[in-house]
This record gives C-alpha cells, sequence and structure tokens, in this order.
C-alpha cells in the first residue's frame, strides 16, 4: 500500500503528469465554474474563502475569482512543484497558491500518522 502511494504520489511530483497533461486541464475549467456557480446560488451561499484542494493549475479558483465577491478570499493546494508554478501565475491579492504550505501540512499529518500505529 505505501509503494502504491509513493508511485501516486511520484505521478504528480516527477514531471509525468504534466508531460501527459501539459495544459493540466484548464480547457475543462469553464465547465466547472458553470456548475459551481449556480450550486452556490441555489444554495443560497457566499462564501469568503473557498479553498481547493488539487487546485493543478488553478483555473477554476482563477475563473472563481472573477465571478464572486471582491472580499472572497481562494486559497489552492496542490503537491505538484509543476502544477504550482503553474497555477502561481494566476495569483494575486485574492488568489492564493500554496504548494510548500501544503508540503508541510503533508509532512506533518504523515509523521503523525505514522506514529500512532
Amino acid at each position: 500500500m505505501q509503494s502504491e502511494t509513493a508511485a501516486n504520489q511520484s505521478l504528480y511530483t516527477s514531471g509525468q503528469y504534466l508531460g501527459m497533461h501539459p495544459t493540466w486541464h484548464v480547457e475543462e475549467s469553464p465547465w466547472k465554474v458553470r456548475h459551481i456557480l449556480p450550486m452556490l446560488q441555489r444554495h443560497a451561499l457566499t462564501p469568503t474563502t473557498i479553498c481547493e484542494v488539487g487546485c493543478g493549475a488553478g483555473e477554476v479558483l482563477r475563473l472563481l475569482q472573477e465571478n464572486m465577491p471582491r472580499e472572497c478570499r481562494f486559497f489552492g493546494y496542490d503537491i505538484s512543484p509543476q502544477a504550482f508554478e503553474l497555477s502561481k501565475r494566476k495569483a494575486n491579492e485574492q488568489l492564493i497558491s500554496n504548494w510548500e504550505t501544503f508540503r508541510e501540512i503533508r509532512i506533518a499529518f504523515s509523521t503523525s500518522s505514522s506514529s500512532s500505529m
């Protein structure tokens, strides 16, 4: 199980995934946002913070930011350094891309999980 997890993680951290998907699926982002916005409206949700774990190139967050109130802040996390490089180009005062922070959280979680076994 642990070697399977390491292999899956390597797919994203080694650059292999970017090689197979050079756009990191940004072309699918408008479709996703066209479904997210009506869900927020239908349920009368007006979040002040939105977090996407596994944000890839950050395009969904960027498009949401264009359609949400200025007060809303957006955080994107991904384990891939390549995705981080793509997403940080979109970062601004409201849209924060976090690779290092996510890496630190993952390390802390792994350490605490293994010590409890």
